[in-house]
């Protein structure tokens, strides 16, 4: 999965930041999984091989906005406790669309 705009140790923060990556996700998975396709029907050498790496990498890309989704998740809830403790980490309420 390629990085966000920005520097690639970028806290995602908003819901839109993290509908944003999953959808990112979501349509490179797609993409390698067509690869897998097209892997064993082009008919070049070890095509088992290289359809099933492509299998592996999305859902390796599905996991991490899975991963990513859980802990924005975690961060809110932890913030909607008690956002005194930490400050820093959570950020002002993104604004919803009406």
């Amino acid at each position: 999965m390629r990085p966000l705009d920005g520097d690639q140790f970028t806290v995602v923060r908003t819901t839109t930041e993290i509908a944003a990556v999953r959808v990112k996700a979501v349509a490179e998975a797609r993409h390698l999984r067509a690869l897998a396709v097209i892997a064993l029907r082009d008919g070049m050498p070890h095509a088992e091989t290289r359809a099933a790496n492509a299998r592996a990498a999305a859902r390796s890309v599905l996991g991490f906005a899975r991963r990513l989704t859980a802990e924005a998740r975690a961060r809110a809830a932890l913030c909607a406790a008690d956002p005194s403790p930490l400050p820093e980490t959570c950020p002002a309420p993104a604004l919803e669309p009406a």
